[in-house]
């Protein structure tokens, strides 16, 4: 039996998304964050290149990580740290970013 017949089965509807988040949450999320551990980032000034990167690595760190204390929302900032250091992040919030 197919994964996709048993939910059928079950009266479970197969193609309702799992995970959905809009960028959005996405972003408001990873506003929160830097807020809380890299305020001297200025969301503002992040191109659309560099704002896109940035929430679209948010989807993939929701699988990832956990949601307690910023961590999927870290794990992206950390992800794209490199590019955030143009908008303003500094070495010590860098530290305050990672989780380790």
């Amino acid at each position: 039996m197919t994964a996709k017949e048993i939910l059928e089965q079950k009266g479970i509807d197969p193609n309702k998304p799992v995970l959905l988040i809009d960028r959005i949450e996405a972003l408001a999320g990873l506003m929160e964050a830097i807020s809380e551990f890299c305020p001297s980032v200025d969301v503002k000034k992040i191109s659309k290149e560099d704002l896109e990167e940035l929430v679209d690595s948010l989807g993939e760190n929701i699988i990832n990580y956990h949601p307690e204390d910023f961590h999927q929302e870290r794990s992206s900032l950390l992800e794209c740290s490199d590019m955030l250091e143009k908008y303003g992040l500094t070495d010590e919030e860098l530290g305050n970013i990672d989780f380790d």
